[in-house]
């Protein structure tokens, strides 16, 4: 009796053993296959930066309704929002005036892509509040070349505003040798 529950004890471990592995190689596949590349960018300048709330819940890795929420939205950030634009926007300044590979845009038709931060919830730490949200890189399409706009690069997880911007400048400095 005793070795028919050892041999059930060895079975049960085994089976848990199979169903954690399959669990980390389902985490480690990739998110999302049709992310582009930043190196879409390596000859692009003109950036514009966008914060605000999508009305946009992204459960089937669709990029389709962010872009649409973004290119056809209200850009212009109001409220909670404008601190957190305000904090964005003076971290790539400090990037641009160092490096001044990148350009802000003033509007949309002159920009060449977007910087998307979705603000997804505020958070308060230490009587501080913070943006969490999702960032994403969006390159304008071209009717000429049949391209439609596409999200190239995002964040790899729901971040702090500053942290995925910062993620975002790492990324930009290593594909144009920037130090």
């Amino acid at each position: 009796m005793d070795l028919i529950r050892v041999q059930h004890l060895l079975l049960a471990c085994a089976g848990l053993i199979l169903l954690l592995a399959s669990t980390v190689v389902a985490q480690e596949a990739p998110a999302s296959n049709h992310v582009g590349s930043l190196s879409e960018l390596r000859d692009k300048r003109r950036a514009l930066l966008v914060v605000f709330k999508s009305r946009v819940i992204n459960v089937n890795n669709d990029d389709r309704p962010i872009i649409d929420d973004v290119l056809k939205g209200d850009r212009t950030a109001r409220g909670r929002y404008a601190w957190v634009y305000n904090d964005l926007s003076n971290k790539l300044n400090k990037y641009i005036n160092k490096h001044g590979s990148m350009l802000p845009a003033r509007n949309l038709a002159d920009a060449e892509y977007v910087i998307f931060f979705n603000v997804v919830e505020f958070r308060r730490i230490l009587n501080a509040l913070y943006a969490y949200g999702e960032l994403f890189v969006i390159v304008k399409g071209s009717p000429k070349d049949l391209k439609p706009p596409r999200i190239i690069w995002r964040a790899k997880k729901v971040l702090i505003a500053t942290d995925a911007i910062g993620d975002l400048i790492k990324d930009l400095k290593t594909l144009r040798g920037e130090s």
